[in-house]
């Protein structure tokens, strides 16, 4: 293996600090390292798995050829580290795919904004670029925002909270105008994962509806990995809200919280965010989620023929099928491989710079960068479509110009 990067820890200090870095031109006999921490075990492990696939298939597809920026890319290696949903397993991960791995670029977390929040201080401490996956919250934007120079190196491969906040006001303001459901008297409530991007979630879509004369009713926030949500759909039933907002990143919860609003039976208008995008949601989503409004599916193989030719690949290599979480850790991949690729070796600044440039259109939609270091959302970028679950089938049914179906 031939890396451009030669790492050395400054002796007799308690911290690891200021790696050493000699960038020369890459070239397509080079070989090039990517570092990913990702939840491999648990409450997440099913999403960290589907991570690591995703990736792994990226950098097969890249060492046969595909996607190149160049025509002089280099080839790829990956390592892979474990964060356990935890931020101080995630710094120790971080610390040995820097110090000991000598990784080029790291991706994480792949999956929680909590972590990466504390991820992202290794960029300037290492001197060594990072992109995470899929965390949204926009605290980890604002944080770029409050000190550029110090986040130079950290960008953040998913849309911010006020994607799906600009997403869910939408649906909801074109589905009041149509009489798709009652305004009712302008009540919304929510119950959210206590994590930064349920909360994030949460304060972000309160605030537009709050715009429009809504009032916010309730924020219940519960532990991840709840399953017993009574306490909280009995507060709610008192408050009577029209619109009631649900945020979880594991779907065990997801299913526990439909299954018991369903038999406290209110009224109010539900919309999910994220684990009806978990496949262990959709094999229960039939019997117990007809009718549900939630965002985003943005992976779609029974009415999208890429997704569907992704998902059967990586059913060929893995023997299951793909989902939004093989798809979107793919493409965060890609946007790596090609930062360095452009950058024509793994100077940090250069790769980082490389990385804020990106226009890449991939299987999620295309991928560019805001001066927030964050990928953008919207129907040029990355698209928020919101979805109802019909049957057996998941229809987009906002915005029109993409719905493949109207809300029942």
């Amino acid at each position: 293996m031939t890396t451009r990067k030669t790492h050395g820890l400054l002796a007799g200090g308690l911290m690891m600090a200021g790696l050493m870095v000699s960038a020369s031109p890459l070239h397509a006999q080079d070989t090039v390292k990517l570092g990913v921490i990702a939840p491999l075990t648990g409450p997440a492990a099913n999403t960290g798995a589907a991570h690591r696939e995703g990736i792994e298939l990226a950098v097969k597809d890249w060492n046969d050829g595909k996607e190149h920026a160049t025509d002089d890319a280099p080839t790829a290696t990956v390592v892979f580290e474990d964060s356990n949903s935890k931020p101080e397993v995630a710094i120790s991960a971080a610390q040995r795919l820097m110090t000991r791995e000598s990784v080029d670029l790291i991706i994480g977390d792949t999956l929680h904004s909590h972590v990466t929040l504390a991820l992202m201080e290794m960029a300037p401490q290492y001197g060594v670029p990072i992109l995470s996956a899929e965390p949204v919250s926009s605290a980890i934007a604002d944080k770029v925002l409050s000190d550029p120079e110090r986040y130079k190196l950290y960008y953040k491969g998913n849309y911010n909270s006020d994607g799906y906040g600009q997403a869910v006001h939408g649906f909801y303001r074109w589905a009041f105008e149509n009489d798709v459901v009652p305004e009712g008297d302008k009540k919304i409530a929510f119950v959210v994962e206590d994590t930064d991007y349920g909360i994030a979630n949460a304060e972000k879509i309160g605030a537009l509806f709050e715009a429009d004369g809504w009032e916010v009713v309730a924020t219940e926030t519960t532990p991840t990995g709840t399953t017993d949500f009574y306490p909280q759909l009995s507060k709610l039933r008192g408050l009577d809200p029209d619109v009631l907002v649900s945020v979880f990143t594991l779907a065990n919860s997801g299913t526990s919280f439909v299954r018991q609003l369903d038999e406290q039976a209110l009224e109010a208008s539900h919309l999910a965010i994220f684990y009806p995008t978990r496949p262990e949601f959709q094999a229960e989503a039939p019997e117990i989620a007809d009718g549900l409004f939630w965002a985003a599916l943005q992976f779609s193989p029974e009415i999208t023929p890429a997704h569907k030719a992704f998902a059967d690949r990586i059913e060929a290599e893995y023997g299951h099928p793909g989902n939004y979480s093989h798809a979107h850790a793919y493409c965060t991949a890609m946007v790596a491989l090609r930062a360095i690729d452009e950058a024509g070796g793994t100077d940090a600044d250069a790769v980082a710079e490389k990385i804020g440039a990106t226009s890449y259109d991939c299987l999620v939609g295309t991928m560019e960068f805001g001066d927030d270091h964050t990928v953008k959302s919207g129907a040029e970028f990355i698209p928020i479509p919101v979805a109802q679950q019909q049957g057996d089938m998941n229809q987009i049914v906002w915005p029109e110009n993409v719905a493949t179906a109207e809300p029942k």
